[in-house]
């Protein structure tokens, strides 16, 4: 990816992730995080509130036509039938991992995508604690160039997913489900003699497969859209995938439920024994 730092796009996406970033972070210095309860039971604090209106309001002044969809904003007082009509739109979580946050493991993340026909074409993650941050385009848009970069402070690099070699790490959930399924590993094993297990929370595991740390990650269970749109373009970019169990990419906004079903994330030399795999579960 040729130098993409000095790119208005982009100094306005990472100027609009750092700002969220230090709220979150203010607020994750106090001893009250303001934890509440959603009506599905999941927990919110004053940081995914405060992010989200920081990132709105730089989207509306970066964007002023184009529609945000944020975990936090819920789609409030859209319906999908008004939704489906967006060609083009943000995806937004303003901060992913808020159980990590609240544990105060460091592990949670910032993520912003853009959308355009169902297709994840921009994508920016950041990790406030770390502030590792990542960039990935997949399809041209105000003359962005397409690849994937991970910056840290005044450092970029361009990124890519990584041929496997021994020993596979599979990155496994901190939170949410089973560590990486036995048979799964066993499957692996025919191909790769060592396969280990490394727990993270939020996509910061997908951006680790995307800069070639990892080699996959396996999700069973529910995620929500603005979960998977901003690491699924960097993965993409980085010349990996994050598909379904028979391959194929999410697509987003284009059901009423804003729900993902099961996911895997690779590069394209491990994927065909999971889809093998997943035929056989």
């Amino acid at each position: 990816m040729k130098d993409v730092s000095s790119h208005p796009i982009f100094q306005a996406l990472q100027k609009i992730i750092h700002d969220a970033a230090d709220v979150i972070m203010d607020i994750y210095q106090r001893a009250d995080l303001g934890v509440e309860q959603k009506s599905d039971d999941s927990p919110v604090t004053a940081a995914d509130l405060a992010a989200h209106n920081v990132i709105l309001a730089g989207l509306k002044t970066l964007t002023p036509d184009i529609p945000v969809l944020s975990e936090e904003s819920r789609g409030a007082a859209v319906t999908f039938e008004e939704r489906s009509k967006w060609s083009i739109l943000w995806v937004v979580d303003p901060l992913d991992g808020t159980k990590e946050f609240i544990k105060r493991n460091g592990e949670f993340s910032i993520n912003i995508a853009l959308v355009e026909n169902g297709e994840p074409i921009v994508g920016m993650v950041y990790l406030p604690t770390t502030t590792e941050g990542y960039f990935g385009v997949t399809r041209s848009w105000k003359d962005l160039p397409t690849g994937a970069i991970k910056w840290q402070g005044n450092e970029y690099e361009s990124i890519n997913v990584r041929e496997p070699r021994e020993p596979i790490i599979a990155m496994t959930s901190r939170s949410h489900g089973p560590a990486l399924p036995k048979d799964l590993k066993e499957t692996l094993k025919l191909t790769y003699e060592q396969v280990r297990e490394l727990p993270k929370g939020s996509s910061i595991k997908g951006c680790r497969i995307a800069e070639g740390i990892a080699d996959l990650h396996l999700r069973r269970g529910p995620t929500s859209e603005w979960d998977t749109a901003a690491q699924q373009a960097i993965i993409e970019a980085a010349g990996g995938m994050l598909v379904t169990p028979t391959g194929k990419p999410f697509r987003y906004n284009q059901r009423e439920t804003l729900l993902n079903g099961h996911f895997f994330v690779s590069g394209p030399e491990i994927a065909p024994s999971i889809i093998d795999w997943y035929k056989k579960d």
